[in-house]
């Protein structure tokens, strides 16, 4: 058997000039699909207050949305097994133009339940968003990995500080309120279909290192099973530290603004608490995906969970304006850095394309926890008041942190110890001259690998 031939100075540099325009495109869905979020979060509860027969629907269109976002998160992972991201992706954002389509005919004829039903179509849109992540790691070279995770998050921080400020804007374009943002949806999801479409291929086991030749393209694999993942302790982080760090934030999020009011604090102090939140979640994707690669998601976990702890004391001990402008800015923060260990622990799971139904396990059981979370902040926080809301934060940020140092220390990955994906592959490659498919594995347990050689 020969060894696979090196790849020249010219296919590198094609390969990276493909790695680079795909990683545009995945950067501009992100950002268009939290310009949709922001949108929706802006004004879909104000426009369901004004066609519900009564003020206690009027949230009704935003928890469809969100419902049907959590549905479709789990069947995106699954169609992603078998359709591919690029055709998955497109059929979204489709589901985003009609969805953006019929709230504003909605609108327009005052039919609340016209609404409900635009409105869920777009959580099916919403629902791809999260796999957008996972689509850059896949395609990204060797070493890569996190700072592709990290980067993709950039789209948020552009949607962030622009899409409110648009969805208002919008909102007054035309005679009747509201009919201008929902084109504006509408308008976003058909700018995301060709961009889904023209990223240059589908992950396969041969995308981690230089590209194949044309006349043997790589093979697509075979995804994971869950039961077999299951028994990965890497997937069963992802499984505690991606539900756990959605719910506070969202939890913090949602009770925010209400306490703001409460406190009698300026409408500008309730946005400014939800922007520097917003900054806090994505403006470290500038320097976050570098410190997971050095650090390791054991430890990046560890300082998140720190970070979240900090925040959730500050705000146990004032409702003043300022601490908790900074409360939710450190959420966000910690928020940002264990979404990203989450998501790298993930990808150590499944072989490159391989990962679709953890994908859709894992989207779905971090969809439940912000529901669950969404619906439960009015009654903790008409319960507890600001400062007692907080206490869920403190005990789940610590036990979060005792958690991941324990792991961490039975494991042997105590301080950034844990190989990352690229060192891991580099290993296996050392021990054998020959190339085989683990050498594009970025990392399995030995009874993956075991199983999957049966």
């Amino acid at each position: 058997m020969t060894a696979t031939p090196l790849a020249t100075p010219t296919e590198n540099r094609s390969t990276d000039r493909h790695h680079w325009a795909d990683l545009v495109r995945l950067v501009s869905m992100q950002a268009l699909f939290y310009g949709v979020l922001s949108v929706d979060l802006t004004l879909t509860a104000l426009a369901g207050l004004s066609l519900a027969p009564t003020p206690l629907l009027a949230t009704l269109p935003l928890t469809l949305m969100v419902a049907a976002g959590l549905l479709a998160a789990v069947l995106t992972g699954l169609l992603v097994a078998r359709w591919g991201y690029r055709r998955v992706m497109a059929a979204g954002a489709g589901f985003a133009v009609i969805g953006g389509l019929l709230s504003a005919l909605a609108v327009l004829q005052g039919s609340f339940l016209l609404l409900c039903v635009g409105t869920a179509l777009v959580g099916a849109y919403t629902a791809t968003g999260g796999y957008v992540r996972f689509l850059a790691a896949d395609l990204s070279p060797d070493g890569q990995q996190e700072r592709a995770l990290s980067t993709v998050m950039y789209g948020g921080l552009l949607a962030a500080f622009a899409g409110p400020f648009t969805a208002l804007a919008a909102s007054h374009a035309f005679e009747t309120q509201f009919v201008g943002s929902y084109l504006l949806v509408a308008a976003i999801g058909a700018t995301a279909i060709p961009l889904a479409l023209s990223v240059s291929r589908e992950p396969t086991a041969a995308a981690a290192g230089a590209a194949a030749p044309d006349d043997q393209p790589a093979s697509p694999v075979r995804p994971i099973a869950v039961a077999q993942a299951l028994k990965n302790p890497d997937f069963v982080a992802a499984l505690v530290i991606l539900p756990v760090a959605a719910a506070l934030m969202t939890l913090v999020m949602a009770i925010g603004p209400l306490a703001s009011t409460h406190a009698g604090h300026s409408e500008t102090t309730s946005a400014a608490m939800i922007q520097w939140h917003l900054v806090g979640m994505f403006a470290p994707a500038v320097f976050s995906g570098e410190l997971l690669r050095r650090w390791g998601p054991s430890t990046a976990t560890q300082v998140g969970a720190t970070v979240m702890l900090a925040g959730a004391v500050l705000g146990a001990t004032s409702d003043a304006a300022l601490p908790m402008i900074l409360t939710l800015a450190l959420v966000g923060i910690g928020w940002n850095l264990l979404f990203l260990a989450g998501s790298a622990f993930l990808l150590r799971c499944y072989e490159r394309g391989a990962g679709s139904r953890l994908q859709a396990l894992a989207e779905g059981v971090t969809g439940s926890a912000s529901v669950l979370a969404s619906l439960g902040a009015a009654v903790v926080f008409q319960t507890l008041g600001w400062q007692a809301s907080n206490l869920p934060g403190i005990v789940l940020s610590a036990a979060l942190l005792v958690w991941a140092a324990l792991r961490a220390a039975t494991t042997g990955r105590r301080h950034g110890t844990s190989p990352s994906v690229a060192e891991r592959v580099s290993s296996v490659a050392s021990r054998s001259s020959v190339p085989t498919r683990s050498e594009h594995e970025p990392s399995y347990s030995g009874r993956a690998r075991r199983s999957r050689a049966t």
